[in-house]
């Protein structure tokens, strides 16, 4: 008793979803005996379920496999998972053999908010679980359930149900460490100048900022709450619009922040177009036609918060005073001349 209650206070204590995850798989594999216990998020694809390994228990130490930026390694199609399509399927635990240690595993549905489902939990055993454990594995679920409801509702616009501005900053510096220990910055490669360091010739993620044009307008002429419906349908087309995998921020009033997944320019220009002719399309509630402008840039590896936030504005201030409704990227205003590239001093050390 005394383990599982401390077991307790380490998940709910968590306020980083990784080390919530990996308390969770911990914890589940030393009250039950497990010798395995993997946590598998499910992912919601354009036309498929996809399920990633995010968390992993064993004899030998706890992993944290989802690192908020990308979907986890191996990351594949539900019917890649037969006994987790079969969880899922019939709405109870799936039992069977795991095939490469001969274990009996026991995947279990962990339900997520509303009808949605947050993933399942794997524990290979040798031992059956029998009616006390199964009470614990169900009562530990349940904790993780109301922590995880309780992250959610902490990182989330109550208006629009996007995420707010609190966690992307989060996200924002989660991605340039990320990609700092990925670049330039791995172990070994400072001892050498900058352009003789070896370059990854990798994709790069994206951060957009959206405006609505004219919202003051709107407000003015047909009041606020007419406008918080705009806000919100506004929302709802960029939650159709964009990837699963891209996270999508209200950062207030009328303003938006998009950070894409890495992709190639061509592809993250074709994303902003597709949503601005989405809403362009759109017919509002008694507004009619609601336009939205929007600028965005690479996220580089030698960039701060501040410097790409400010190239975004850049590109988005260009669209709005050259008609609005239409999309701008800051490195091609740079290349065609229209902007002038800041002067950017690099110092060894930078203060987020």
């Amino acid at each position: 008793m005394e383990r599982l209650l401390y077991h307790i206070d380490a998940i709910t204590r968590q306020r980083n979803r990784g080390q919530l995850e990996a308390s969770l798989v911990g914890a589940l594999r030393e009250v039950v005996g497990a010798e395995r216990v993997g946590l598998y998020k499910l992912f919601a694809a354009s036309d498929d379920l996809m399920v990633g390994l995010a968390a992993e228990a064993t004899a030998g130490a706890t992993h944290i496999l989802d690192d908020g930026i990308s979907w986890p390694e191996g990351t594949g199609s539900l019917e890649r998972f037969p006994h987790l399509h079969d969880c899922l399927a019939h709405g109870r635990p799936h039992a069977d053999r795991d095939p490469a240690s001969g274990l009996p595993r026991l995947a279990c549905v962990i339900d997520g908010a509303g009808q949605q489902t947050f993933g399942f939990v794997v524990m290979q055993s040798r031992n059956r679980l029998d009616a006390g454990a199964t009470a614990i594995v169900n009562g530990l679920l349940a904790v993780f359930r109301n922590c995880v409801a309780l992250l959610d509702y902490s990182e989330i616009d109550t208006l629009t149900g996007l995420l707010n501005r609190k966690t992307f900053d989060e996200y924002l510096i989660n991605i340039l460490s990320h990609a700092a220990n990925e670049g330039d910055f791995a172990p070994g490669s400072m001892q050498l100048p900058r352009r003789r360091q070896a370059q990854k010739h990798m994709n790069l993620h994206w951060l957009g900022v959206i405006d609505i044009d004219h919202f003051k307008a709107i407000n003015d002429k047909f009041g606020h709450l007419i406008g918080d419906e705009v806000l919100i349908l506004i929302a709802n087309l960029m939650k159709s619009a964009f990837r699963s995998h891209d996270r999508l921020f209200r950062f207030g009033g009328e303003e938006f922040v998009v950070l894409l997944k890495p992709t190639e320019l061509a592809n993250a220009r074709a994303t902003f177009e597709r949503y601005r002719k989405e809403v362009d399309d759109f017919r509002f509630p008694q507004v009619e036609h609601v336009t939205i402008s929007a600028g965005f840039t690479r996220i580089g590896l030698y960039d701060t918060p501040s410097m790409i936030l400010d190239n975004a504005d850049e590109a988005l201030y260009y669209a709005k005073e050259h008609g609005r409704n239409r999309i701008c990227c800051y490195e091609e205003l740079i290349d065609a001349g229209r902007l002038e590239k800041r002067q950017i001093l690099h110092t060894d050390a930078e203060i987020f």
